[in-house]
């Protein structure tokens, strides 16, 4: 078991989920992950950038899905192809609906526990309720919903059936404004954080938009964040952060002191990996003549990270095409030496 320790914390990775593929049990570039109480988890494959003129954003929507798993890694369905172009972020509720972010649309999706699209709403603007390149999306216990409005840099607060109740934010790098932001958690207690992606930092906030803190900005400069994608809480208030740009995934604690950070370790090929390579023994084989496997586990741009209620920590290796999970220990203690 591979195992990180640090300050009376302990994580121990479990497990990789998925490969490379357009459909089914992989993914083409996983870009956002949510899990739900209920225990299945969505996979966001938001498939490869496109040229800028090569049409791809609207003549390939296919290539783009939601996959639907059960949290054991065993994998039920795809949906969306239809309705998305442009995907960015996945969100949950408290009633189960999920919500998807698509920055092409500038709309946010709304879809029933039958994986059944029931509602839309979004226009491109920049007045109140409309939307400038949608990013992260969140959602609180009383059924609110944050959306990163990237484009306008600020956050829109709305009701789970789209009608706006308030926003905050604007350019700038000064507390309380953003620069290009990107993904965005809500805690327990109904804190709100913010991957600000262009200012390397991530910003905590009350429900209302009201500043608090300020993660990442403080740390020696080899520990600093370098473009966060986006932000996770687990049930002891630690915060975890992909470092997009430092290929890696920070964990502060709650005072915004840095206390670890997960590299990746999935040096074993997942279930799924290993099934496909089965059947293709060409792959296998040329895997095998390959000298130098140190840099498979580690993480290649992580984007998004999901925590269970049980503080299961779920991370989107994009490039990588997988997913890799780790669990926090509870109850651990640091041992006892004889002096």
């Amino acid at each position: 078991m591979l195992t990180t320790t640090v300050q009376g914390r302990t994580w121990n990775f479990s497990h990789a989920i998925g490969h490379l593929s357009i459909s089914a049990e992989g993914f083409l570039f996983p870009y956002s992950v949510v899990t739900t109480d209920s225990g299945f988890m969505y996979v966001l494959s938001r498939a490869p950038d496109p040229k800028e003129d090569d049409g791809n954003k609207r003549s390939q929507p296919n290539f783009k899905r939601i996959g639907k798993w059960k949290l054991e890694d065993e994998y039920i369905s795809d949906f969306a192809q239809n309705d998305i172009i442009w995907p960015v972020s996945l969100a949950v509720d408290e009633k189960g609906f999920l919500y998807c972010t698509d920055e092409i649309k500038n709309m946010i999706l709304k879809y029933n526990s039958e994986d059944q699209k029931v509602f839309e709403w979004g226009v491109e603007g920049s007045a109140e309720g409309q939307f400038s390149k949608p990013a992260g999306i969140a959602s609180d216990l009383a059924g609110h919903l944050y959306v990163v409005d990237a484009g306008n840099h600020r956050i829109q607060k709305f009701t789970s059936d789209g009608h706006f109740i308030h926003c905050w934010g604007e350019f700038g790098s000064e507390r309380g404004q953003f620069n290009d932001p990107w993904g965005i958690t809500v805690d327990s207690q109904g804190f709100v954080y913010v991957a600000d992606w262009g200012n390397d930092r991530v910003q905590k906030f009350t429900g209302d938009g009201e500043w608090l803190q300020i993660f990442g900005v403080s740390s020696p400069d080899a520990l600093r964040l370098n473009h966060p994608s986006d932000v996770a809480v687990d049930s002891e208030g630690d915060v975890y952060v992909a470092d997009w740009g430092n290929k890696k995934v920070q964990i502060f604690d709650s005072d915004g002191e840095i206390l670890t950070s997960l590299h990746g370790d999935a040096t074993e090929f997942s279930r799924s990996a290993l099934n496909f390579l089965e059947v293709n023994q060409d792959y296998y084989k040329a895997f095998k003549r390959a000298k130098d496997k140190s840099r498979l586990g580690v993480f290649a741009r992580p984007t998004s990270i999901s925590v269970t209620k049980d503080d299961r920590i779920i991370i989107c290796d994009a490039t990588r095409q997988r997913l890799q999970v780790y669990d926090k220990e509870k109850g651990y203690m640091d041992p006892e030496y004889n002096l």
